[in-house]
């Protein structure tokens, strides 16, 4: 994401190039998950046969529904730094299809209190993965959570960029919180969780990103020999 800037103003969106690979990636998957659909049929005389094209079918459609919200949050998601405002458009949940809603954040900048990020190790079906993760706290005691950069994915937004600018215009420093482990789901609007993790010690944080890159690199194979076989068949 690469800032756009006027006079006194920078906001940082999502550049062109993630839009249209994102929205490749669906349309492409869309398209696999029709043609596994319209195949389903051939195998009406294998009962096990056409379970399994139609389970093949409703997977590839579950990854198309994902590269979709990635899609609507890429072209939505923004930040701008003003001269005395902090405004911004974040993804706010989603709905059971995948759909996003949005949040729209406006902040003074003298009310924000602190800008904080850190480093979030979180498991799902017991795989772990590791996030950058942005929030401000505001002078109510509020925190906002800006965005979360997913280890591996291709849309990510300038975290370090971004915080500085906002720190710089609050009148405040940036504040590292370490890595934690978290059960939540991300920045959603809100913070992930109230930031009360205790932050690992360097040992057991390098430990846990080298199991959370493992784990990245063995879904990336996976999902590579899940298309050379599609390839073959």
């Amino acid at each position: 994401m690469r800032p756009a800037t006027a006079t006194g103003v920078t906001t940082w969106r999502f550049n062109l190039g993630t839009r249209i690979a994102l929205g490749f990636l669906a349309a492409f998957m869309f398209g696999v998950a029709t043609l596994q659909f319209s195949l389903a049929p051939a195998f009406s005389g294998n009962h096990s046969g056409s379970w399994i094209v139609m389970l093949a079918a409703l997977v590839t459609m579950g990854f198309c529904a994902f590269a979709t919200f990635a899609l609507i949050a890429a072209v939505r998601t923004r930040v701008t730094l003003g001269a005395a405002t902090r405004d911004a458009v974040v993804v706010d949940g989603h709905n059971w299809f995948l759909m996003p809603h949005f949040r729209e954040v406006r902040v003074p900048l003298s009310d924000i209190r602190s800008v904080e990020r850190r480093s979030e190790i979180f498991r799902t079906l017991g795989l772990s993965t590791m996030r950058d993760a942005l929030s401000i706290v505001t002078a109510d005691g509020e925190r906002i959570g800006l965005f979360s950069n997913t280890l591996g994915s291709a849309s990510t937004l300038p975290l370090a960029e971004v915080a500085g600018a906002i720190a710089e215009g609050a009148g405040v420093a940036v504040t590292d919180d370490g890595t934690v482990l978290t059960k939540g789901s991300g920045l959603y609007g809100e913070a992930s969780s109230a930031w009360t993790e205790q932050p690992l010690d360097a040992v057991h944080a390098r430990k846990a990103s080298h199991v959370a890159v493992v784990t990245l690199q063995i879904c990336t194979l996976l999902l590579i020999l899940t298309f050379v076989l599609r390839a073959f068949h």
